[in-house]
């Protein structure tokens, strides 16, 4: 298992790893700020998972980027894998499947989301609210 030291998972911090005084206080190379539950992402070799405050895996380096965000209180994660972008939560269950070129972050409980080079808002549980004209009101 995979542990931070715990001095290390107090605030913000960006690790490398150092080789010159034989001493590495993680293998991570960058640990976000933790989120009100705990939680953590990293990243290591361009790929990205979370942990807890204890340096627990939660959820394994499989995602290429991961995006928390509170609008929902970190109970959903923005991810890709590849080139498409889904959501899941904390358990890494797949909320929104991992089916679109684009997607943003919920605000107001919509995300904007493009698939097959249409554009929509859909809400938190996949289902559309709307289709929208394209990339100039997706931005």
């Amino acid at each position: 298992m995979n542990r931070l030291q715990p001095k290390d998972v107090t605030e913000v911090f960006t690790f490398y790893r150092d080789e010159n005084n034989g001493k590495e206080p993680t293998e991570w190379e960058h640990v976000t700020i933790f989120d009100k539950q705990g939680y953590g992402i990293i990243s290591v070799d361009g790929y990205s998972g979370v942990i807890d405050r204890n340096g627990n895996i939660i959820i394994p380096l499989e995602y290429n980027n991961l995006i928390d965000f509170e609008e929902l209180e970190s109970k959903i994660i923005l991810g890709n894998k590849g080139e498409l972008w889904g959501f899941i939560n904390w358990k890494n269950e797949i909320i929104i499947p991992f089916e679109y070129s684009y997607a943003s972050v919920f605000q107001d409980g919509e995300a904007k989301v493009c698939k097959d080079e249409k554009y929509y808002i859909i809400n938190e549980h996949n289902l559309i609210i709307k289709e929208i004209d394209g990339l100039d009101e997706i931005l």
